[in-house]
């Protein structure tokens, strides 16, 4: 069983235009990162990627940009689950000032979480404004994905950094955080020094091979406790097979390896 924590897809018509402007905000950050795309970013291209790389299940995490596209966005990603039932859609959300009526409907929906970027949302992770939201998923039983680290939309000006998160969790309890990219993206020994330890904390692989080698995934592995660590491929940029691989090549014991590659993931999702 492989469970992957961390994909994105697009509605067919939206695609090509999502993933070229992605793209180019790559391009223009030139932060050394690769525009490689492992797949077209539809749904089939993300199903098909499963299928090669030996995916049982991805959870889909929407990104809403605008306060107008959550109701749109997660009217797409259940049908595309009610289609193939080895996508668990997350809600996408906008945190503005209808995150209560938002959150309502996931949860009375059934979502088992939603996913945040604040920097194509616009926010801080440790505002006020997203404390209150945090507080309120962990009494809908939501669970809370962050974009953490650096990103190509604004590399000089990170809106989760370890720093940010250890005043969250200071501030809020009772609530389930991922933070994507081992905890901060190119910040993952500063998020181990400050966060490995915390409780109702964990971090996905995504976007780590290439970029990560066996001996750092080990060296966060421990800082974090492997049962804190989700795979993730972050498809479509990175291939889950090539994630897989590092999970796989990273010296770890075969029981952590399974809680990394699935066990983590079917307890935090409530499947086991």
């Amino acid at each position: 069983m492989i469970i992957d924590f961390h994909t994105h897809a697009f509605p067919d018509a939206l695609a090509q235009r999502a993933m070229a402007g992605l793209v180019s905000s790559v391009h223009k950050a030139d932060m050394g990162f690769p525009e490689i795309m492992y797949s077209d970013g539809t749904a089939k291209g993300l199903t098909d990627s499963m299928d090669r790389a030996g995916v049982d299940i991805s959870v889909l995490l929407p990104v809403a940009t605008k306060p107008s596209q959550p109701r749109g966005i997660n009217e797409w990603a259940r049908e595309f689950a009610q289609n193939d039932p080895r996508i668990i859609p997350f809600g996408a959300f906008f945190p503005d000032e209808t995150f209560e009526e938002q959150l309502e409907a996931l949860a009375r929906d059934g979502y088992k979480g939603i996913k945040l970027h604040g920097d194509f949302q616009g926010f801080y992770a440790d505002e006020e404004r997203m404390l209150q939201i945090y507080r309120r998923c962990g009494e809908y039983g939501l669970i809370c994905v962050l974009h953490a680290g650096l990103d190509c939309v604004s590399p000089r000006d990170i809106h989760v950094t370890p720093e940010r998160m250890a005043r969250v969790l200071d501030k809020v309890s009772g609530v389930k955080f991922v933070l994507a990219h081992m905890g901060g993206n190119c910040l993952e020994d500063r998020a181990a020094e400050l966060l490995a330890g915390a409780e109702g904390l964990w971090v996905d692989t995504a976007y780590a091979a290439g970029r990560l080698s066996p001996a750092k995934m080990t060296e966060l592995i421990r800082a974090f406790g492997a049962d804190k660590v989700l795979f993730a491929s972050d498809s479509p940029w990175n291939d889950p097979a090539d994630d897989i691989r590092l999970i796989r090549e990273t010296p770890v014991s075969e029981d952590e390896k399974q809680g990394i590659l699935y066990k983590n993931a079917e307890m935090l999702l409530g499947l086991s």
